[in-house]
């Protein structure tokens, strides 16, 4: 009798838990399919007029990108520069691209957990010519997980890393396959386009050299062939110094610089496709310091040391008349 009694209570205790469990699948299930993305955000790239970043690398000033005619330019403070070629597709394609594996959350008491609140994240909003928000997005910390190997230990090869995002208005979080946060804990220098020279080297004729005292000289092509004033220039030094001028970036941009006096070098590049650009150079803070400029960005200035930028441009006349550097 009491065996019976007992198994008959447990029997109601199952059923009763049986359908706790199917009462909580019911309501659970459902709710985080609704929240689950399969893109965290979906807009029009080509209606974008403005991005807003604040990552933390930043330290609270605001990184802003904006677009006229086309050309983007980057900000921060009273500093405008060009923003790198390709800074922002970068950013636009990121995002865009940006899967969610999975649903981290839905408490948005544990966004701290994922450096998610306001002063953890990285926030970045995209406004079209109306001044619209079409996307703003917080990104946060970044995991690494080393996977098990079968046998115990640790394998050396496939570490996951895990992202975590969430709108700025949701309270959802995301887990994202990537390293997306070092995509944009960028410091504003390395959003700026700093191209100091850019030509195509069959494009150039004509090269100016004005050195202190009596060291300047031309670098011209006539009929194919290079010289030095009125000497022949030797070919493969000539061609090499003329790969150095395809593409040249400077590093370290000194925002506070402003001439005081001329330059000490200066080269004057010309060619054919109306090419036509200089570089000048000034002496910098110390003996083996210059501060470098192109009329191509005539508001930025670089630093440079004796050994860098300026050793490869600024060559002796009698670097023409030999190979080697």
């Amino acid at each position: 009798m009491n065996n019976r009694f007992n198994n008959k209570r447990l029997l109601y205790l199952l059923t009763g838990l049986i359908t706790i469990l199917i009462v909580t699948m019911l309501i659970k299930i459902p709710k985080e399919k609704a929240t689950f993305k399969s893109d965290i955000v979906d807009f029009d790239t080509s209606a974008v007029i403005k991005i807003i970043l604040n990552n933390r690398i930043s330290e609270g000033n605001t990184v802003e990108f904006n677009r006229s005619d086309d050309k983007w330019t980057v900000r921060q403070g009273k500093i405008v520069s060009a923003a790198e070629e390709g800074a922002v597709q970068n950013i636009l394609s990121e995002v865009l691209n940006i899967k969610p594996q999975s649903l981290a959350s839905i408490n948005k008491s544990r966004w701290q957990e994922f450096d998610l609140t306001d002063s953890l994240a990285t926030r970045i909003k995209f406004l079209d010519s109306k001044g619209k928000i079409l996307a703003d997005i917080m990104i946060g910390k970044l995991d690494f997980k080393q996977p098990d190997r079968p046998n115990g230990g640790f394998s050396g090869n496939n570490i996951k890393m895990t992202s975590y995002v969430r709108l700025y208005n949701g309270k959802e979080v995301y887990a994202v396959d990537g390293l997306i946060p070092f995509s944009f804990n960028i410091k504003f220098n390395d959003w700026r386009d700093k191209t100091l020279l850019c030509s195509g080297k069959n494009e150039i004729d004509n090269i100016s050299y004005i050195y202190p005292a009596d060291s300047s000289f031309e670098l011209i092509k006539k009929n194919s062939i290079w010289y030095t004033d009125d000497l022949i220039a030797d070919s493969s030094s000539v061609a090499n110094y003329l790969n150095t001028l395809v593409l040249m970036k400077g590093q370290e941009i000194k925002d506070d610089f402003m001439p005081v006096s001329i330059p000490v070098y200066q080269m004057i590049v010309q060619g054919i496709n109306s090419l036509s650009f200089s570089i000048k150079c000034y002496k910098g803070e110390s003996p083996d310091e210059y501060i470098v400029n192109s009329s191509l960005q005539p508001e930025v200035y670089f630093i440079d040391r004796k050994n860098g930028i300026f050793n490869q441009l600024f060559k002796p006349r009698s670097y023409f008349f030999k190979h080697g550097s």
